[in-house]
């Protein structure tokens, strides 16, 4: 169980700096084609949500790494905050995106992922892996 954290942690520590490091190169790509478009920048909320989720996500990696109990709270946390954002997603978009959509199969294959690592972390902290 000790290595399934461990591997676990190292995943969402590397999985959240190519996140960070993706929204980044982003914003000053948005930046420098809405600037030489002369049009609003927009969107700011999805990379506010990538950015703020690849930190809890990272944190909760480093806890893991580290044996901490506060994984469970961390990722907790960050299954939340995926969870409104799919939520307002799915309720700001048109309804006209196929169940089958390759954008909602990945959303979907996310929250199932987190949800286990969470339920993992709750486990390992009960049986006492994680301090």
């Amino acid at each position: 169980m000790v290595f399934i954290a461990t591997v676990l942690g190292a995943f969402y520590l590397l999985s959240a700096v190519m996140v960070l490091r993706r929204a980044r190169l982003e914003w000053l790509f948005d930046r420098a084609v809405k600037s030489l478009a002369k049009e609003p920048e927009t969107d700011h909320g999805r990379l506010a949500f990538m950015a703020a989720s690849a930190m809890l996500y990272g944190a909760a990696g480093l806890a893991l790494l580290a044996r901490s109990g506060l994984a469970v709270w961390l990722l907790g946390g960050g299954l939340a905050v995926q969870a409104l954002y799919y939520g307002a997603a799915w309720l700001l978009t048109t309804p006209q995106a196929p169940a089958g959509d390759a954008h909602w199969t990945k959303t979907w294959t996310a929250a199932v992922l987190s949800t286990a690592a969470f339920a993992f972390a709750a486990y390992a902290s009960r049986m006492g892996v994680l301090n």
